[in-house]
C-alpha cells in the first residue's frame, strides 16, 4: 500500500491559500499543482496535493531522558554557585545584586524559555 495522500481542495483563494500552508506542515509534499479557477464554480480556486504525511517526533528514549535531567542539575548547581551570597543570606540579600526572574526559575527548575 502507497504512503501517498492526493488532497484536492476547493474554495475561495483566500481561503484555500490559508488550507494549503496548514496542510504544508502536515505533508511531505511531492506534488502540488495549483492555483486554478474552479469550473463549476465560479471564484473558486483549487489546489490538487500529493505527499506523504509527516511523522511526528517520538519521544526521547529513557536513556536520552536521564542524560538530559543529569545535565540541567549540573547546570542547576553551577548557577547556585554563580548565585552564591558571600554575606550569608541566600538570594534576597539586600547587599548584592538581585538575581534576574529568570535565573531564579532555573534554580527552582522551572522550564524556562526566555521571550
Amino acid at each position: 500500500m502507497s504512503e501517498l495522500l492526493d488532497v484536492r481542495v476547493i474554495g475561495a483563494p483566500e481561503v484555500a491559500d490559508q488550507a494549503i500552508a496548514r496542510l504544508r506542515e502536515l505533508l511531505d509534499l511531492d506534488r502540488l499543482h495549483g492555483p486554478c479557477p474552479s469550473r463549476k464554480s465560479p471564484g473558486l480556486a483549487r489546489f490538487y496535493l500529493t505527499g506523504r504525511l509527516r511523522h511526528t517526533e517520538s519521544p526521547a528514549p529513557a536513556g536520552e531522558v536521564e542524560r538530559l535531567e543529569r545535565e540541567a542539575s549540573r547546570l542547576r548547581a553551577a548557577l547556585e554557585l554563580l548565585t552564591a551570597c558571600q554575606h550569608g543570606q541566600g538570594l534576597d540579600c539586600p547587599a548584592c545584586e538581585p538575581v534576574p526572574d529568570l535565573v531564579r526559575q532555573a534554580l527552582q527548575g522551572e522550564v524556562v524559555r526566555p521571550a
